[in-house]
């Protein structure tokens, strides 16, 4: 579908500027460089709310931060608890906690209807325990504390293993002219495309070569700066023991091996699959005037503290279902289903469910939609050190309907000074399954520290949380101005980009 570019007042400011801002001041700060400071809120860039939408000043972005924290706090449950993958995963008790919350929130705002909704999960990858630890001629064992066990790897034999280590570079074929990884380990250098799910040892085919090579075990080297621990993918058919480590512990490995001299990998990790597990969805009804229905979700699970995947989407939706609550039944066209979904990283079974039951469960849906990695920090990486921006990404996107749908997710957008980029996104996040079966849409932003242990509340800014519900409130209001029928998709459609779909 046709939409227009979203076209942003210029805002100028020089550096000195931005130092100079009220209680924004950097001044002393240390600046590390790997970690870049961290501007306050009232730093951030933020469009004054226009006159004629003054029905949503009472979304409120600090508001919404302090209900992404209580999500992060269900992650720091699991952490304590001593949880090897710790964060809000699918099938374990992290996940029956947030859907406790979820509950808890619909309850308190009056929902109707409110129900949990379980699906069976196939056999789900966890690891044990694990240790990797690198021994060089002359010097004590090295602990590399970001080193943990792959997503997806197998299991080391029980007493571990003991391999030279050989480094691939990137893992292509050229890489690997020259290098023998029989019965070693190879060490992979990742290059990411937009997050930690994007790795080029999984989507290039590293990590599978390294097998076909002979290799005994696999290091993946998260290829951002900083030194993140991450749930690094294998790829696909990959079954040797593997471990990722963060980008400072990686190129100190790199050095390491650099000189020619031995280097000894001890590894050890124990991982499991375990069958029969469940993952719950959350749903609750805020009441309409007739017997259509506008679907708004969230997928609850998440690694780490998970702030910006997904916390930063469960908080959205309930500012969303609070401000709609505070609305007369009356005035509510539609009513709004909400929906804290099962199981994202496991397969997105709600939206499974919803593409297999269509006709019952999506007859009557105007619109669908998914509340997803919502409100990140701009960064850029210059050389090795990440600069942090004070103002909240740009976001991609991806819409299902018709023109008129699209003319209004941009003009809410550009209301609210949410800015896209220009090119339709086909992956529909959550919504995936189901996402041509009914209106859809959402905004959404990937950034490299997804699924990492500094996936933090520092990076997800007030500032977009506010402007993103904002404009979902504003899309929601003029959806239920307009019939279905006038919402959904053309037989043809073209992204922004121009390209037709």
């Amino acid at each position: 579908m046709k939409a227009p570019y979203v076209r942003m007042p210029i805002v100028a400011a020089t550096l000195g500027c931005l130092l100079c801002l009220g209680g924004a001041s950097l001044v002393g700060q240390e600046f590390h460089k790997y970690r870049a400071p961290v501007y306050p809120e009232d730093a951030y860039i933020r469009m004054p709310l226009p006159a004629s939408e003054k029905a949503y000043a009472g979304i409120d972005g600090m508001h919404i931060k302090e209900l992404t924290r209580e999500v992060i706090a269900i992650s720091y449950r699991s952490r304590d608890a001593g949880d090897v993958m710790w964060g809000r995963i699918a099938g374990t008790k992290s996940e029956t906690w947030t859907n406790e919350w979820a509950d808890a929130k619909f309850r308190g705002l009056g929902l109707q209807d409110i129900r949990r909704q379980p699906f069976d999960l196939p056999p789900q990858w966890f690891p044990v325990s694990f240790d990797f630890s690198v021994v060089t001629a002359g010097a004590a064992p090295r602990k590399f504390a970001t080193g943990r066990p792959a997503t997806g790897s197998g299991s080391t034999p029980p007493g571990g293993l003991e391999v030279d280590a050989v480094w691939v570079g990137l893992g292509s074929a050229a890489d690997f002219i020259g290098r023998d990884v029989r019965g070693k380990a190879a060490v992979i250098l990742n290059e990411i495309g937009e997050a930690a799910g994007s790795q080029t040892a999984a989507w290039m085919g590293a990590s599978k070569r390294a097998q076909d090579n002979g290799a005994a075990a696999i290091v993946l080297i998260y290829g951002n700066t900083g030194n993140m621990t991450a749930w690094g993918p294998m790829g696909a058919g990959v079954t040797l023991p593997g471990f990722a480590i963060g980008y400072e512990d990686g190129l100190a490995l790199r050095e390491l091996i650099g000189p020619g001299r031995p280097v000894i990998l001890r590894l050890r990790s124990e991982v499991k699959r375990v069958s029969g597990l469940k993952s719950t969805s959350v749903w609750g009804t805020l009441p309409g005037a007739t017997d259509e229905n506008i679907i708004v979700m969230a997928h609850q699970d998440a690694y780490f503290d998970g702030a910006l995947d997904n916390a930063s989407g469960l908080a959205v939706m309930v500012a969303l279902a609070e401000h709609f609550a505070k609305v007369p039944q009356a005035q509510r066209r539609r009513s709004i289903l909400f929906v804290a979904t099962a199981g994202h990283h496991a397969g997105s079974p709600n939206s499974l469910w919803l593409h297999e039951h269509r006709d019952m469960a999506l007859a009557k849906t105007a619109l669908m939609i998914n509340c997803e990695h919502v409100s990140a920090t701009e960064a850029y990486v210059f050389r090795d050190a990440k600069q942090r921006a004070n103002t909240f990404s740009p976001l991609r996107y991806y819409i299902n309907g018709s023109s008129r749908l699209s003319d209004i997710m941009f003009g809410a957008l550009r209301t609210f000074g949410v800015a896209s980029f220009p090119d339709w996104q086909d992956g529909a996040g959550e919504m995936g399954h189901a996402k041509l079966d009914a209106p859809s849409l959402q905004v959404l932003r990937s950034p490299d520290d997804k699924h990492s242990d500094q996936d933090t509340i520092e990076w997800v800014p007030a500032a977009g949380l506010e402007a993103v519900t904002r404009a979902y409130a504003k899309i929601i209001d003029q959806v239920n101005k307009l019939e279905r029928k006038q919402l959904l998709p053309e037989t043809k459609t073209t992204s922004r980009s121009g390209a037709t779909r």
